[in-house]
């Protein structure tokens, strides 16, 4: 044990000089003040005992950091350890630093800012590695989704247009007379279709799997760079994340098939607070905004973020339109009871709601602006309303 190989090992002369010269502090004469009893070589022994428990924490500490060091691009570990092992060598037990060197070392004499400075520049160096991985990380995995969405794509493009030449080959066979070819060859044209149709459910089963798994890794990857994509107002995210995540919920959903909705939100009168009671109040208001969406939206995958001045947004997996309608007027009634942003305001600050669920093939414009236009439509019928956008096949019905 280190601490047992410490307090066995004789001190040098010097470092004992070191030692006593210290019991002549401030908090040491105030404590013996307070202890009259206590003789000078009480007193010595008690500073030197002190000193050995601090120098054993110490040492502690950095053989922790020596035993489990990180390989890092321009040095692997076992390079850290010797390093980190050399510096703790010399901390507690005053080994000279310079190779060969057998001169002891006394506590003053130590390059304490040395310690510092090395392990400072170990964990840092550590970080920037970790912080390195952890994004090439994410953006491999966020590559493989996207691969495997134009995968998707291809696949769905290639089947409509056999199961159109399937139909038009079906329709030929119909045509032709009675007879034992007919029989065979609209056979096999049912058994090629069978075998589609079970190599899209295969692939479909695979997609949902994998999808899972991402979603899951993702939630923990996007942890680390939430910093950088929160609004500094608000602490919800911002127009960057906003931007980010859309896509990927777009990729998401065509892997799961699991409904995905998204909330243009946009607050009524934000412009009058601010002419009337000055832009500090209408920050105020915005905070309040914020919280009110925290406090409705409470999953972890929920996306909540501010992309403009009033404008907020809020994209809820697994979650359909029926479902986010709900929440939606839950988010007006926390709004509703939202402080007021000035003592005099005399008005109160509402908020409108557009929605749209994604439908399969549509693109993240698509999607955007069909809940821009559910937004502009709740904002026409005389604000604070809840506006679902209308379903493209529902439209080209």
């Amino acid at each position: 044990m280190f601490f047992g190989k410490l307090t066995s090992e004789p001190r040098y002369s010097s470092e004992r000089s070191s030692s006593n010269g210290a019991a002549g502090s401030p908090v040491l004469l105030a404590h013996h003040a307070m202890s009259p009893v206590a003789s000078p070589a009480t007193a010595s022994a008690s500073a030197e005992d002190s000193l050995g428990l601090v120098l054993d924490a110490l040492g502690g500490v950095l053989m922790a950091l020596s035993r489990y060091p990180l390989d890092l691009p321009n040095r692997p570990g076992e390079e850290s350890a010797r390093e980190l092992a050399r510096w703790q060598r010399h901390a507690v037990l005053g080994y000279a630093l310079e190779e060969g060197e057998q001169k002891s070392v006394g506590v003053h004499q130590r390059d304490w800012d040395g310690v510092v400075r090395a392990v400072t520049e170990q964990r840092r160096a550590e970080h920037e590695h970790v912080a390195s991985s952890i994004t090439e990380l994410r953006d491999a995995l966020w590559a493989c989704v996207e691969t495997v969405h134009n995968a998707v794509k291809v696949d769905h493009a290639s089947d409509a247009t056999t199961e159109q030449q399937m139909e038009r080959a079906k329709g030929a066979l119909k045509r032709m007379q009675a007879g034992s070819i007919k029989q065979e060859v609209l056979g096999a044209v049912l058994a090629i279709e069978s075998a589609l149709q079970t190599r899209r459910q295969q692939q479909q089963d695979q997609y949902v799997t994998l999808a899972t798994k991402l979603d899951r890794l993702g939630k923990q990857l996007e942890e680390a760079r939430r910093e950088s994509s929160t609004d500094p107002l608000t602490g919800l995210g911002n127009r960057k994340l906003f931007d980010l995540m859309l896509p990927r919920a777009v990729q998401l959903f065509s892997l799961g098939r699991q409904p995905v909705v998204l909330l243009m939100i946009d607050m009524d009168r934000l412009k009058l607070v601010n002419d009337m009671y000055g832009h500090q109040s209408g920050d105020v208001a915005i905070q309040n905004m914020a919280k009110a969406l925290s406090r409705t939206f409470l999953r972890q995958s929920d996306v909540l973020c501010r992309v403009g001045g009033d404008e907020f947004a809020a994209v809820l997996h697994n979650t359909d339109w029926k479902v986010a309608q709900t929440l939606a007027r839950r988010l007006q009634e926390q709004i509703s009871h939202m402080p007021a942003p000035h003592p005099a305001m005399e008005f109160s600050i509402g908020a409108s709601i557009g929605m749209a669920q994604l439908e399969a093939h549509e693109n993240v414009a698509e999607w955007v602006a069909r809940a821009d236009r559910a937004l502009y439509t709740a904002k026409q019928k005389g604000r604070e309303r809840v506006c679902v956008a209308e379903s493209p096949t529902s439209r080209m019905a």
